[in-house]
């Protein structure tokens, strides 16, 4: 058989250091078998199709260093025992040591290599691995004498346990039962009821060690409304009625917490008639108790969230109807009151009926705020600027008996929302913590930055952890029971005189509060006070600086045409005498593709598009796309008492859109047209565009 050669394993990435290696290498052993590679990664992977005797590998390369390279080579059961020498142009420091020794190389040799050096190295690695070989085998061999031995022991183990079978399989049997069962387990004198055993879960369900149970009975440590219960069950039991005891019921923790369980329990024979006792199995069931609570809220609240849709729908729909009457109710009322002929007997009963259309135009908003199908123009508040806006005007309305303190934060807490109807959020909670303090108290508005983690957004049912802006309104008035808070959001739900309040406060501040992405939470205990928690998601940028609408007391008059779309007819006809009163050529269509036809038809200028939101077939705001395609210098006024319509996301309309809400006054929709029409020219100075 002929001899085996000697392999060499050569890596280095350096081309003209592995040919020289390589020639060295040849001149000392002209027998042996060299194989070389440039990278770490075909390194490895010739190490193992090859399995050389040595291996000579280069510290610094790219991709894959030396000591990269060592340690896979040690990791692999096939090559551990190969020698590994690392090749360096500088002297090892210690920092270098260490990191091969952890490698696990074996040795170092220094470029530029010296013949008698590399010769001298490899034969020595060779003793090396035939050491670590011979190691090795012995290794080996200690392992089948160890493995033998252990399977000798095993067999005479097993022997002597077939022997102490019948003692231990009762003492694991009691054990396993009794000790470490995953249920309490009792054992209870049938006629005193005191405890003669108890296992160890049962103490941790009772929160009591064996040594105070074994001096009481389970009367003293069972809720009071359950022993009644237990009584009348264990007579029936004892009496032969019943062969089997179960129950749920209460057990008192020595705090006094409350433990529901299950129990379950049988008869025991006594070792003497006089001493009977029965064996009990006792379940911790307060988690599947809590689970259907929380069940039974979940299912509350699920059916009042329908109940609160259903109305809002419904609310919604008569609303948005109801705000076009009211818009013409308000209209024909404009007309009469600017009539000079009208008596001052007439002038005062139209003014009434207008009065009256303002009250149903500000309860159909209520409505459509709670229905959360209010159009909104959301902005970047800052919150602290908004409270103390308001807080002069809350300090007239509240009375002077009430102490009203703002709180701000440090920070600026800025939201994204409609300004005037955080106004009426701050508005209504303001008087409803009034009304709960007639004899005067303190309400606090403070705004603040918080961090929302998982425990937070369980309660207050945010979207996701984060930081939110906080706003609270808080009172130390008369406070609220639980029944009162369970329908505090609900339409029409008031604890006050009926002609005191309509019950749509609350739900409007819910509406407002939800369309603004927001979470609202009230916290009230009778006679000490409520708090209102409502969160909103922190928005960033620059907050908007409010103007206030400017007063036109001029007559008003302009020239230009407008295009007038909306599908009633009932409210075209006073908006477009309104508009020609002032000035303006007025076109008429009832949907948008007669609109379009209008438009295409009409060979002069168009300055203003004025259209209802909510058509048929197209919406107003597709119809603006598309006149906005025949005539893009056309200007765009959008009116509305809501949508529901996917045009619009949640209802909010983007705050670049023009807007006017419905009902409107005719003097507000010709201030908002004047300042639409670019060939508009007012009597006096031109007016700002009013807020809405």
């Amino acid at each position: 058989m002929a001899a085996v050669k000697l392999k060499i394993l050569v890596i280095d990435d350096g081309q003209d250091s592995l040919d020289a290696l390589s020639s060295a290498l040849k001149h000392a052993f002209p027998d042996a078998a060299l194989f070389t590679s440039t990278n770490g990664i075909k390194g490895v992977a010739l190490a193992l199709a090859e399995d050389p005797d040595i291996i000579l590998l280069d510290i610094v390369m790219p991709e894959m260093d030396g000591f990269e390279v060592c340690k896979r080579l040690k990791e692999d059961v096939r090559l551990r025992n190969i020698p590994v020498v690392f090749m360096t142009a500088l002297k090892p420091d210690k920092e270098i040591c260490e990191k091969a020794f952890e490698a696990g190389a074996e040795a170092f040799v220094l470029k530029p290599l010296e013949l008698w050096e590399l010769t001298v190295q490899v034969r020595a690695m060779l003793k090396i691995k035939a050491a670590n070989m011979l190691q090795q085998a012995d290794h080996d061999k200690l392992e089948i004498l160890v493995a033998r031995r252990t399977r000798e022991l095993a067999e005479e183990l097993a022997a002597r346990e077939k022997a102490l079978e019948s003692l231990r399989e009762s003492e694991v049997l009691f054990k396993a039962v009794f000790t470490e069962a995953p249920m309490g387990i009792c054992l209870v004198d049938s006629v005193t009821g005191r405890f003669l055993s108890v296992n160890p879960m049962l103490e941790r369900i009772l929160g009591r060690p064996m040594e105070e149970l074994a001096r009481t009975d389970w009367m003293s440590v069972t809720h009071p409304e359950d022993i009644k219960t237990q009584s009348a069950n264990l007579t029936a039991f004892s009496t032969g009625k019943a062969k089997v005891f179960q129950m749920e019921k209460r057990y008192l923790k020595p705090d006094g917490t409350p433990v529901w369980v299950s129990i379950t329990a049988a008869p025991l024979p006594a070792f003497d008639n006089a001493n009977p006792r029965f064996l009990g199995m006792v379940e911790d069931i307060s988690a599947g108790k809590a689970a259907e609570r929380e069940k039974l809220k979940l299912e509350e609240q699920f059916r009042q969230s329908q109940k609160m849709e259903t109305a809002g729908s419904l609310a919604g729909g008569i609303a948005h109807d109801f705000k076009n009457i009211l818009t013409a109710i308000l209209s024909y009322s404009d007309f009469l009151l600017k009539n000079p002929s009208l008596n001052v007997s007439g002038r005062a009963d139209v003014e009434e009926i207008k009065k009256a259309g303002e009250r149903a135009a500000a309860l159909t908003r209520q409505l459509l705020i709670f229905s959360r199908k209010q159009v909104l123009q959301p902005k970047v508040l800052d919150l602290n600027q908004v409270i103390l806006g308001v807080k002069t005007m809350l300090g007239r309305l509240i009375g002077e008996n009430i102490k009203l303190t703002a709180l701000t934060s440090k920070v600026p807490p800025l939201i994204k929302a409609d300004p005037g109807y955080i106004e009426q959020v701050l508005l209504n909670l303001s008087v409803n913590a009034r009304d709960a303090m007639p004899k005067g108290g303190k309400i606090t508005l403070e705004a603040s930055i918080v961090h929302m983690d998982e425990a937070h957004i369980h309660r207050h049912g945010t979207v996701e952890p984060g930081n939110y802006v906080l706003l609270s309104v808080s009172d130390t008035g008369a406070g609220m029971s639980t029944e009162t808070q369970s329908h505090l959001f609900e339409p029409f739900f008031t604890t006050k005189p009926r002609d005191k309040g309509t019950g749509l406060g609350l739900s409007t501040v819910h509406g407002i509060v939800k369309q603004s992405d927001g979470s609202i939470g009230v916290y009230s205990e009778e006679g000490r006070g409520t708090v209102f928690k409502i969160y909103f998601p922190l928005a960033t940028g620059k907050a908007a600086i409010a103007e206030p609408a400017a007063v036109v007391k001029e007559t008003l008059t302009g020239t230009g045409t407008v295009l007038l779309v909306d599908d009633d007819s009932s409210l075209r006809a006073p908006i477009r005498r309104s508009l020609v009163l002032a000035g303006f050529t007025v076109l008429e269509a009832s949907s948008a593709e007669e609109a379009l036809a209008v438009c295409k038809r009409h060979k002069g200028r168009i300055q203003l598009l004025l259209t209802d939101m909510v058509l048929p077939k197209l919406n107003g705001i597709e119809l603006a796309g598309r006149l906005k395609s025949l005539r893009p210098e056309i200007n765009v006024l959008f009116m509305s008492g809501y949508t529901g319509n996917a045009v619009l996301a949640h209802g909010v309309l983007d705050p670049e859109k023009n807007y006017i809400q419905k009902p409107f006054t005719l003097d507000a929709l010709t201030r908002k047209t004047l300042a639409l029409c670019s060939t508009c020219y007012p009597s006096a100075q031109s007016p700002k565009t009013d807020r809405k």
